[in-house]
């Protein structure tokens, strides 16, 4: 099973649920019924023992918990948390990693990235799966590979 961090928007506190669901997408869509606020998947964590996970999770975050499972903080209080999962963290990726958000002074495109609540390099996240191996460059085939999703990429077919 996984352990799941789900994110209530627009309220005037920033509640964050940590849970744990064998289907996350499930579990959302049972949240948010009933719930007049927008809730996000902001990430999970695949774990052997997602109980214990769990459970020391809420004793991590215990000084901001408010009522059962929910707790004041933000998304990105837990980004260290699933990156530090490695291949069983992944990010809710953004609707398109790839959107062109700006420009910087040298012209070069800014892109949207795999996570809204926070900057995650290539090295720290894949772009196109969410993985928090990465997706690293490979001399051999001068293309970046993904571990999780296996995808070989030199980032030329994806469209901006």
């Amino acid at each position: 099973m996984s352990v799941y961090f789900i994110f209530e928007m627009g309220n005037a506190h920033n509640r964050l649920k940590i849970g744990r669901a064998r289907n996350i997408h499930t579990r959302l869509r049972n949240l948010q019924t009933g719930n007049p606020t927008e809730l996000l998947l902001v990430g999970w964590i695949e774990a052997a023992d997602d109980n214990e996970l769990e459970r020391s999770l809420h004793k991590h975050f215990a000084t901001q918990r408010r009522m059962g499972e929910w707790f004041e903080i933000e998304p990105a209080d837990v980004q260290s948390v699933i990156l530090r999962a490695g291949q069983q963290g992944f990010v809710a990726k953004n609707a398109d990693a790839f959107k062109i958000i700006g420009y910087d002074k040298d012209a070069v495109p800014e892109f949207a990235g795999v996570w809204e609540w926070g900057d995650l390099a290539l090295e720290e996240c894949c772009p196109f799966c969410g993985c928090c191996c990465g997706i690293h460059f490979q001399e051999a085939s001068s293309l970046y590979h993904c571990l999780n999703c296996d995808v070989l990429t030199d980032f030329e077919d994806v469209r901006f």
